[in-house]
């Protein structure tokens, strides 16, 4: 059974609990425009009884949206109180956390909602469709969306009810994380592949990925959430949206679009984009590639590819600290040409664990931070994700000099990756088997 605070109680919780003086800390917008926010939903009514739901239950995505506003709001609270009361158990049982420190998070608040929406520049505000984490829940990097959408950039959130954290839609469904096993088959193969110590045995492993995937969770969640984002850009480019949202939809051009995420919301990033022939970028906060068809394989798509501190912090028990390779440098390029495409951009966050690419590190206290979230700045960290971004998606959305995104990342002391190792490797095996090689 969950329990919610309110405001003043969990204001007390933040006070009286050790480690939580500076939760709650989200950094403030930093461009021109006030920040707007709005919530509604989606549906889908040719699919049904998705993730675990009743058979003939709608498919239905909350979204969040933050956009340029016409004048500035008070501060809002960061979770409204039903999304609080339903998420905030959830996400501590669904990662592990301590339940008081999520609690905690529902005294915390957010930029202002502005309100109205700013005027519509010539060409309209680009617009970036957004995936949280697994088991995670669709606010959870407000502080990246209020940073976009000061510098005027709509960016709309969705939520992957069943492989969320729990969800209350607006019909009184609340729909919980569908805690489904796994395949014997599946996990038998991410095992061999994340301990497999060499080239030659991890590329083998990766020609039966596609078959251990068949039939798995992780498999059916991989097409759910693509056909999730594929839906949803046809709904927003259609202007297929509840009334009250549409006039921010009116200053926005969905043409100008980039599809993003963090951990398995990056990876359907990639996939989505890669499929949607509008899509002028992808980025991807610390996922990995599940999608087989995208290793060996141009993406054929700009990608910005943010990684947590694997040399520190492996994600994975077992898997490599070697800060020449990470997992994904066998994904969205040929081997052969790893690091070589100018738009494939992979830079390593220093300090950070995986969820401190989300707002949970400026948001909750606790003793367990650096076992949570690394032992990064994370505040300066935000900002840097923000400044990369922001500076990647000037550059494909609106025709930026390439040299900004080299800018802000040397600006953040993020390092840029080159999967040279791979490439390498790569070249060799092919003239390996060359005629007389």
């Amino acid at each position: 059974m969950s329990r919610r605070l309110s405001p003043r109680v969990a204001a007390l919780v933040v006070a009286a609990l050790p480690g939580l003086a500076w939760a709650c800390a989200l950094p403030v917008p930093d461009g021109p425009y006030p920040v707007g926010h709005q919530r509604f939903e989606l549906a889908d009514p040719s699919r049904r009884g998705v993730s675990g739901e009743a058979p003939d239950a709608v498919r239905t995505l909350p979204a969040i949206a933050w956009y340029p506003a016409a004048r500035a709001g008070a501060p809002r609270p960061y979770l409204a109180p039903e999304d609080a009361r339903v998420q905030l158990p959830a996400l501590a049982r669904n990662l592990r956390y301590a339940v008081d420190d999520t609690l905690a998070i529902g005294a915390c608040t957010a930029a202002g909602a502005g309100t109205g929406v700013a005027s519509r520049p010539a060409r309209g505000f680009p617009l970036v469709v957004f995936s949280h984490g697994f088991f995670s829940y669709p606010a959870q990097n407000t502080a990246l969306a209020e940073s976009l959408a000061s510098h005027g950039y709509v960016v709309v959130a969705l939520g992957h009810p069943g492989d969320a954290a729990d969800v209350a839609l607006a019909d009184g469904r609340v729909v919980p994380t569908y805690m489904a096993p796994e395949s014997p088959a599946l996990l038998d193969w991410r095992q061999r592949f994340h301990a497999a110590d060499d080239h030659d045995t991890r590329a083998a492993l990766i020609d039966g990925y596609a078959q251990a995937l068949a039939g798995s969770r992780l498999g059916a969640s991989q097409a759910t959430w693509r056909d999730d984002v594929l839906f949803a850009v046809r709904a927003l480019q259609a202007g297929e949206v509840p009334a009250a949202f549409a006039p921010v939809l009116a200053a926005a051009d969905p043409r100008r679009l980039a599809i993003a995420g963090m951990s398995f919301g990056g990876s359907t990033a990639a996939t989505a984009c890669h499929r949607l022939p509008t899509c002028r970028a992808a980025v991807s906060l610390d996922g990995l590639n599940f999608d087989p068809a995208l290793y060996d394989a141009d993406l054929a798509r700009p990608l910005l590819a943010l990684t947590s501190d694997w040399v520190r912090f492996p994600l994975y028990d077992g898997t490599p600290s070697d800060p020449g390779f990470h997992h994904n440098d066998y994904a969205y390029e040929r081997w052969t040409r790893a690091g070589l495409a100018p738009d494939v951009i992979r830079v390593r966050v220093p300090g950070t664990r995986h969820m401190a690419f989300s707002d949970l590190p400026l948001l909750m206290g606790g003793t367990a931070r650096e076992a949570n979230f690394g032992d990064a700045d994370f505040a300066a960290t935000a900002r840097g994700i923000a400044a990369v971004t922001r500076a990647f998606l000037d550059r494909h959305l609106d025709d930026a000099p390439a040299a900004g995104v080299d800018a802000a990342i040397e600006a953040a002391g993020f390092a840029r990756h080159d999967p040279a190792q791979t490439r390498d490797w790569a070249r060799s095996r092919n003239r390996a088997v060359q005629p007389g090689g």
